[in-house]
């Protein structure tokens, strides 16, 4: 899908485009908007995209990529663009950064048209920034749009989230994925950067030229050793620690949900990582279906816990640990 300014908005983004188009045709265009979706889906992409065309002079399904407004949005110097993000990946929105964005609300549109914040990685809001952008979200001011983004919707303030209307990006389908990382060079390792990146396509992309087959096969050959208890889970935390804890625990979850899959219907022709489709049904048999819905739970939980401040080899070491005992205890479901 092309813009008219000549960018290219991603073919799985098309749906929820239509959306954001939709609500300004019907002039009931939300103030504070919730677009959430896996990380690497291209929720910024949307987001700045649609902000574009809200600033821009002479939109048509785009902006029109040639007008002042355009110009300066490009640039990264619209007056009446505004973006707030964490300083740091992983680190939280401080209460400061928050204040001065509301100060600037506080002043007319420098161009007489919209004013937009995209916020990134909104569940990074901590509680006193949360606090102090409540009544904004509220009452942020005639033609002003809030984009809230995040991959972890459940991890914002509820007085946050009930203030915001939901805009869900979903994963594209995984022939339309694989096709469109072709289409970028990946070539033979599609498949298995797909399963990596858990179908997210930018993600699998940046994968692309980083040593993350390797590591994944590694990763899944000593993850299954914990089962068979050939190898200690606390040990094995600790040389996990120099490895990406986020990407861990991505891979766990999605390696915990094809085992449910599997033991729920053994021929099930549709998993996230189907290049391990065989160790996955060896290993499946001797777990417990409840069983793997508890671990399916901690990771869940885990995942979440790492936006906070916590330790998080002893996190790795809390699910091997699990996992071990899981795997040395089978039971007929």
């Amino acid at each position: 899908m092309e813009t008219d300014s000549g960018n290219i908005l991603f073919p799985w983004l098309e749906e929820p485009w239509q959306r954001l188009n939709a609500y300004l045709t019907a002039r009931r265009l939300p103030q504070a908007l919730l677009i959430h979706g896996a990380d690497g889906i291209g929720k910024t992409r949307l987001a700045e995209t649609f902000a574009q065309k809200l600033l821009c002079r002479n939109p048509g399904v785009f902006a029109c990529g040639d007008c002042t407004g355009c110009r300066l949005f490009r640039a990264g110097t619209h007056p009446d663009f505004l973006r707030l993000e964490p300083a740091e990946r992983g680190k939280p929105i401080a209460v400061d950064a928050v204040r001065h964005l509301i100060a600037n609300l506080s002043l007319k549109a420098q161009y007489g048209g919209y004013r937009v914040v995209v916020f990134c990685d909104a569940h990074q809001l901590n509680i006193s920034a949360a606090n102090a952008l409540l009544k904004t979200l509220e009452e942020p001011g005639e033609d002003t749009v809030m984009l809230l983004l995040t991959d972890i919707p459940s991890a914002l303030p509820a007085t946050i989230f009930s203030r915001c209307q939901r805009l869900p990006v979903a994963l594209p389908d995984h022939a339309v994925a694989a096709r469109w990382l072709e289409q970028q060079g990946t070539g033979e390792a599609t498949t298995v950067l797909l399963a990596a990146a858990r179908y997210a396509p930018l993600k699998a992309l940046a994968l692309a030229d980083s040593d993350v087959v390797e590591r994944r096969r590694m990763v899944f050959s000593e993850y299954l050793n914990v089962a068979s208890q050939r190898q200690e889970p606390v040990s094995l935390a600790e040389r996990w620690s120099t490895l990406p804890y986020e990407e861990l625990v991505d891979w766990m979850i999605s390696w915990v949900v094809d085992l449910i899959r599997l033991r729920s219907l053994p021929d099930c022709q549709h998993l996230d990582n189907p290049d391990l489709r065989k160790d996955l049904q060896a290993v499946g048999p001797r777990l417990h279906l409840k069983g793997l819905f508890r671990f399916f739970d901690l990771l869940m939980q885990a995942k979440r816990a790492l936006n906070g401040q916590l330790n998080r080899q002893l996190l790795l070491e809390e699910l091997l640990i699990h996992w071990a005992r899981l795997g040395c205890s089978p039971q007929v479901d």
